[in-house]
């Protein structure tokens, strides 16, 4: 193992890639009770190798502190205690902002998958933390004067390259007042007591020279807490001039107490980064800006409908920046993600934000590309999707969507989930067919290339279901658009349809559509645009970057298909006749681009 490790041509990087993948092959032995104190008495083997090996670094004066965590003892084999040896010297031989991630990611890449997932915790790469810090200083940050808040601090991937730029422009003071001006003015929380620690221990190695100067060490800036339930209480509360980082996401269970005090943002299902945004809009001042790394998914989701009307009221978004993919950067990460600014309103207005988009790509070398889309304003209605173009392809795009008044609702369509649950009907499921039998529509049997064809292939997929009395809710006995329910940003498309075939309805008389789809259904007898022609329409490229717009999680949502903008009715006129003169596919695809396009 440890002959790998130093076979990486002394590059302290590929020495650290290398080290993760060991450790977390090792870790998978071990139950999550038994795993998550191994994971730390391992990273503070890590730490405590990274630390002695800065002796350059003028530490010697300050031995590292374990005083903010209780470790148990675990014996490790030589060969582990050697892996953490030589990661922590790799991370040494880096600067402390690229050191803190390396090593912060390594800890939360090895953490019990369920705690890391529910959490939704993953470190920020310091192109991206970067790149936040610029976009909250050009909305008129001054470094030497501001108070900053980090609420969800672990890692300290903000906090440290903060102190840097604090010190930078406090140059001027002595070394003491130095360190009095950040304990006063810089501030982390955090939930994890050992991410607290290590985003204590990369803020000393940030300051160390000031530390040193000083002779004395920077006293303690990360509260241990559950953020948002030490928020409520109001003696704790403090305003600040910003709030940044990278707040956790998952759904959560709130108190009768938090989701009254959180009602204003709330609409359904609780989801963390949601209530960090409103946490952060509550503790930034008039005026104050707020930089966050979140999920796209509000910007279009129902759930957060409420949460965009509070952010439009209480502030004006400045900048966004959608990450173009995850390799690389949040590889474990199914949804896609943002950086954002906004700027807290002094005084309540109903003015509508322009707001500045840009796509950013993250280059081999760890520099990012930074691509501008424009400027474009947000919808009147505060609580509407925001359609903004993930990149330059999509502005035209965009100026097109903001002239259509049409959607499938005014088509006479509503967009419905497919009934079926297949874990909660195991048992009435089969591959043989009795008399009470209807068959079950799969989200594979709609290709991308719009056909439909009835199978059942894919493991626990069976062909039939038993019907049992009462349980007509479940049967779909008319024709309509089938969509897969689920799909990524990866996918060459995000909207893959096909029409359920008549024949199959007059041939069972229903059947069982399984909750992976989403059905299209007509909610009048003669919609104003027939299933073929708008199954295919929907199925263009060209709706599908419309789409790409909307949609932020890998979920294809009801709320969403009907808030597409789409254009009137008539102008799919000519589509339908090259449908049913079975017209080539560039022919209908050149055709759709010209609808959308011409709006």
């Amino acid at each position: 193992m440890l002959a790998v490790l130093n076979n990486t041509d002394k590059d302290p990087s590929k020495t650290l890639v290398s080290g993760r993948v060991m450790a977390k092959a090792w870790v998978k032995q071990f139950e999550d009770e038994v795993r998550l104190p191994t994971v730390q008495y391992f990273m503070q083997r890590v730490i405590n190798s990274y630390w002695n090996s800065n002796r350059n670094f003028s530490l010697q004066s300050f031995p590292i502190q374990l005083s903010r965590i209780e470790l148990p003892f675990v014996e490790f084999d030589d060969s582990i205690e050697a892996v953490a040896n030589v990661i922590g010297k790799a991370a040494a031989e880096l600067d402390v902002i690229k050191a803190s991630y390396e090593l912060g990611n390594l800890y939360t890449s090895i953490l019990p998958e369920k705690m890391r997932s529910d959490n939704g915790v993953f470190y920020t790469p310091p192109a991206l933390t970067d790149r936040l810090l610029n976009g909250v200083e050009s909305a008129g940050v001054d470094w030497a004067s501001c108070s900053v808040a980090d609420p969800a601090c672990g890692g300290g991937a903000f906090l440290a390259p903060i102190a840097l730029r604090i010190l930078s422009a406090i140059h001027y003071l002595s070394p003491e007042e130095q360190l009095q001006h950040l304990e006063q003015n810089l501030m982390g929380y955090e939930i994890d007591p050992f991410s607290a620690w290590l985003t204590e221990i990369f803020l000393q190695i940030a300051v160390k020279d000031i530390m040193n100067l000083a002779g004395r060490r920077i006293k303690s800036m990360v509260t241990i807490c559950d953020t948002i339930t030490f928020f409520s209480n109001k003696a704790n509360r403090r305003a600040f001039d910003v709030v940044i980082g990278n707040p956790p996401y998952g759904k959560l269970t709130l108190t009768k107490e938090v989701r009254e005090e959180y009602e204003d943002s709330l609409f359904g299902h609780a989801n963390l980064y949601g209530i960090f945004t409103h946490l952060a809009i509550n503790l930034v001042k008039p005026g104050g800006v707020i930089g966050y790394l979140t999920p796209t998914s509000y910007l279009s989701g129902e759930y957060f409908k409420k949460l965009r009307m509070f952010i439009r009221k209480e502030t004006s978004p400045v900048t966004i920046d959608f990450v173009a993919g995850r390799k690389g950067v949040f590889e474990d990460v199914l949804q896609e993600t943002l950086l954002a600014v906004y700027k807290k309103k002094s005084q309540l207005s109903d003015e509508i934000p322009v707001v500045e988009i840009s796509e950013i790509a993250t280059l081999p070398n760890g520099k990012l590309k930074i691509s501008s889309a424009g400027k474009y304003e947000l919808p009147i209605d505060k609580g509407s999707p925001w359609i903004l173009p993930r990149n330059i392809k999509h502005a035209k795009i965009v100026a097109s969507m903001s002239n259509m008044n049409d959607s499938l609702v005014t088509y006479g369509y509503k967009v419905s989930t497919g009934q079926l649950v297949w874990n909660r009907h195991k048992k009435q499921l089969s591959d043989k067919k009795n008399g009470n039998s209807f068959p079950i529509i799969w989200a594979e049997a709609v290709s991308k290339d719009g056909n439909f064809q009835l199978k059942a292939e894919k493991k626990n997929h069976k062909k039939w279901f038993q019907s049992k009395d009462g349980e007509d809710f479940l049967k779909t006995k008319n024709s309509c658009v089938l969509l897969q329910r689920t799909t990524s940003k990866e996918q060459e498309k995000r909207l893959i349809t096909s029409v359920l075939p008549d024949e199959l309805i007059e041939k069972y008389t229903a059947v069982i559509i399984e909750n992976h789809l989403n059905m299209i259904i007509a909610t009048v007898a003669n919609p104003l645009v027939n299933l073929k022609t708008l199954s295919t329409f929907l199925n263009s490229r060209v709706v599908n970057d419309a789409f790409t717009t909307i949609s932020g999680s890998v979920a294809v949502s009801a709320y969403e298909l009907e808030s597409l903008p789409l254009p009137e009715p008539l102008k799919l006129k000519r589509l339908n006749t090259l449908i049913n003169n079975n017209a080539s596919s560039d022919l209908i695809e050149k055709e759709c681009t010209k609808i959308y396009n011409k709006n």
